[in-house]
């Protein structure tokens, strides 16, 4: 790692972001050839954690990391789902699709040291101000103006030049580059909040809590990461729900809810996150290029991720590597229009999971109370449960929902929301 001062002033590829994303497009960019450089404007990667923490084995090894005990905090067997008057209990048919609470602090760290191994630079304490195209001296190059976020980075405050053909922002949710670039991916989020602290922990699953009285618009979670620890949290949709804020609805249900205010003790709060999480639109660009030069996004910059969970780390690791291996390639090869092919293979791995994911986020912002009992009820025939327990998939849940939706009874349901999915519909666009 170096400060601003003890970097080459230019570098194939800039990727502003070091986290899942940022680190896995860095990594493969350096191993195909191109000199790599991340920009990162915390102080250390992975902090703050604005995350539940909660991944497949399928994106531990899209992560390629090979020391899993380093992060792994504990692994998770199924998933018990909690309407106001029922239970759905899903197990993980096979060590294969089951989850893993990790340490994401320590995880994004050893992503970013994977990056570095390939050959990429690092620099933390310092945020992107601008991206403005270089003069006619500097040919076709970008020019990033960063600065060092604190005096403690042991630099001069004042902006610093670096140039580069390629930019690939990865710096989250309020994504400056996308702003920069006049890239628009999203205009709405989940509000989130979570909390960790002492629970009673029976058995190692993962519980959902669902209903509007909950989390308006989205869910609860409680996920164990110890024999006697777990994360609380939940999210909201804000266009759905009577209060803007999520913390009131995390109050409510850790003192009054009759299952987590029973297990968790209350005053043991060890940690407290917040964040967003981008509900993405259903026509998106997330590719820029002018005069030879280009703009990349990539993970919730770009806003991929899956609107049924929220989950993004194993989206933003796949589409990281393709922007990586584009962005590589159209350096050396000095042809920008080979970024668009970044765009058309994200698209083909994961935009109809998205598309399909957005139609179920649709659906759940309009469902009451009564209506969640009623799903739970009709999915907790025997068979039903059966198919959700072969087919589900948590990096790929339009699998298991298809065949939800030919059950009689979600039939019925989603005939009865029409008229408020509808409307949903076009408050969601």
């Amino acid at each position: 790692m170096r400060d601003l001062w003890g970097l080459m002033r230019e570098y194939d590829i800039v990727v502003v972001g070091g986290g899942p994303a940022g680190c896995m497009a860095a990594k493969y960019a350096a191993k195909a050839g191109a000199s790599t450089l991340i920009i990162e404007e915390h102080s250390a990667i992975g902090e703050p954690v604005q995350c539940a923490g909660l991944i497949s084995k399928r994106a531990i090894e899209e992560s390629e990391l090979k020391n899993t005990g380093s992060f792994v905090n504990c692994e998770l067997k199924g998933a018990i789902v909690h309407s106001q008057s029922r239970e759905l209990r899903i197990e993980a048919p096979s060590p294969d699709k089951r989850a893993f609470a990790i340490r994401r602090d320590i995880f994004d760290k050893e992503l970013a040291k994977a990056a570095m191994d390939e050959g990429a630079e690092l620099i933390l304490n310092s945020k992107v101000k601008h991206v403005k195209k270089g003069g006619e001296r500097e040919g076709a190059k970008l020019t990033i103006l960063a600065a060092a976020t604190t005096a403690s980075a042991g630099v001069n405050l004042e902006e610093n030049e670096i140039k580069a053909n390629v930019v690939i922002g990865a710096d989250g949710w309020r994504s400056g580059i996308a702003r920069m670039a006049g890239l628009t991916v999203t205009k709405n989020f989940l509000n989130c909040v979570q909390i960790e602290g002492q629970y009673e922990i029976h058995e190692p699953v993962a519980d959902i809590f669902v209903g509007k009285t909950i989390a308006p618009g989205f869910f609860a979670w409680v996920i164990p990461i110890g024999e006697t620890t777990a994360r609380i949290g939940l999210c909201i949709d804000k266009r759905f729900s009577p209060h803007p804020n999520p913390l009131p609805f995390l109050k409510r249900i850790l003192s009054e809810h009759p299952v987590i205010a029973k297990k968790y003790k209350f005053g043991t709060q060890s940690k407290f996150t917040a964040g967003a999480i981008p509900i993405p639109m259903e026509r998106q660009k997330t590719v820029k290029t002018e005069n030879g030069t280009g703009i990349l996004l990539v993970g919730d910059a770009a806003a991929q991720v899956k609107p049924v969970t929220g989950g993004g780390v194993y989206y933003g690791m796949k589409c990281g590597k393709i922007a990586g291996e584009a962005a590589a390639r159209a350096c050396l090869e000095r042809n920008m229009e080979l970024l668009n092919g970044y765009e058309k293979r994200w698209q083909e791995e994961i935009g109809a999971e998205m598309a399909f994911g957005l139609k179920i986020h649709r659906l759940r912002c309009v469902l009451s109370d009564k209506d969640f009992d009623r799903m739970c009820q009709a999915l907790s025939k025997y068979d039903m449960i059966q198919r959700i327990t072969n087919r589900g998939d948590m990096d790929y849940p339009s699998f298991v929902f298809r065949e939800l939706i030919k059950n009689p009874g979600i039939i019925m349901l989603m005939a009865k929301n029409i008229i408020k999915y509808l409307y949903a519909e076009r408050k969601i666009r």
